[in-house]
């Protein structure tokens, strides 16, 4: 089965995809078939990303009730009728202590662009602890860097 194999194989595309079912299967693919079960596939082992986004919320929730004094901020913007996600802010409680008892009073910030259905960046600061070693603070996830 496809699904099987593509949780084997997470870094496969639709090229080895292809591949697979045509050795499999002793048929011939398009590519854009192969891409289309492909994606089949992968939305039965991960879910649709549109419910994939409610569950956000509640995994926010979640976090704040296990790790009480987190911050897990998430915005959304209207566009016409319709709510989009449009950013979030995640500081896990034991992460900022952490930083607060001990490591050095600097904070690095970096951030790279998401390729992928839904694009943005995701930015993380980090700190150095006492071994010299990066200490992670905080992540946030948005469109663009230079918005309001």
């Amino acid at each position: 089965m496809l699904g099987d194999w593509l949780k084997r194989n997470p870094t496969k595309g639709p090229k080895e995809c292809k591949e697979k079912l045509e050795g499999d299967y002793g048929i011939k693919l398009k590519y854009s078939k192969a891409w289309s079960d492909m994606k089949v596939a992968l939305e039965l082992i991960h879910g649709k990303y549109d419910e994939s986004f409610q569950l956000l919320f509640n995994w926010a929730a979640q976090i704040e009730k296990s790790s009480p004094g987190s911050l897990v901020q998430i915005e959304l913007e209207k566009v016409e009728k319709r709510q989009r996600f449009w950013r979030i802010f995640v500081a896990l409680k034991p992460c900022v202590d952490g930083f607060l008892e001990g490591c050095r009073p600097f904070i690095g910030v970096d951030a790279f662009c998401l390729y992928g259905k839904y694009r943005g960046q995701l930015a993380s600061t980090t700190g150095v602890d006492g071994h010299n070693w990066l200490y992670h603070i905080a992540y946030a996830i948005f469109d663009t860097e230079n918005e309001r």
